[in-house]
């Protein structure tokens, strides 16, 4: 089926039902169809990665994303789908339009974080992981962000990334193996 044609009668529907969504059980019913849209989605996605049928699955995964903007996983499967298929700015697109519409979420830099680490734009990286750091985001961010300013031969910044996550998970030896690292160089002039 054409997704436009099925993203608009989903919308209509969507919005006949908001529109009445007045009572709990209407709220009820609008939230079952949502829930079967999005298992219908899922399940047409999956069919055409396995048939090898990329950009309609990446069409798909944009048309899943533009109704659940928030969703992380839908947006992180779209953006890793462009990637696959080497469309690095669309790819990118849809990293940072996540970062946009998630102000409170504290993961929203991850994606775009993985994404420019993974090219090797690492000047980049700390302007946007620096800022959601105190709201406790998961460790990835910290990594990524220690490694780029190790790249970067800001070592001191390094330390300093290293040293927060492993206040926040003393029992992470990788991290404690990676500052070791960071404060040999330090030490030794590099």
């Amino acid at each position: 089926m054409n997704t436009r044609i099925l993203a608009v009668a989903l919308f209509s529907v969507a919005l006949a039902e908001v529109a009445s969504a007045s009572t709990q059980a209407s709220k009820q019913r609008l939230d079952a169809i949502w829930d079967a849209v999005d298992d219908r989605v899922a399940h047409q996605i999956d069919v055409w990665f396995d048939d090898g049928d990329y950009p309609k699955s990446i069409h798909m995964l944009d048309f899943e994303a533009t109704y659940s903007p928030h969703d992380y996983d839908v947006v992180t499967n779209l953006g890793w789908m462009q990637e696959n298929i080497e469309e690095w700015d669309a790819a990118l697109n849809t990293y940072k339009t996540y970062w946009k519409n998630n102000p409170n979420d504290r993961d929203r830099a991850l994606p775009e974080a993985q994404y420019l680490f993974g090219r090797k734009r690492y000047a980049e990286i700390p302007s946007l992981v620096e800022p959601v750091l105190n709201l406790k985001p998961h460790p990835n961010n910290y990594r990524i962000l220690a490694h780029s300013y190790e790249k970067l031969k800001k070592l001191q910044d390094a330390r300093r990334v290293w040293n927060l996550l492993i206040a926040i998970d003393p029992k992470d030896d990788t991290a404690k193996k990676n500052l070791s690292r960071v404060e040999k160089k330090i030490q030794a002039g590099k």
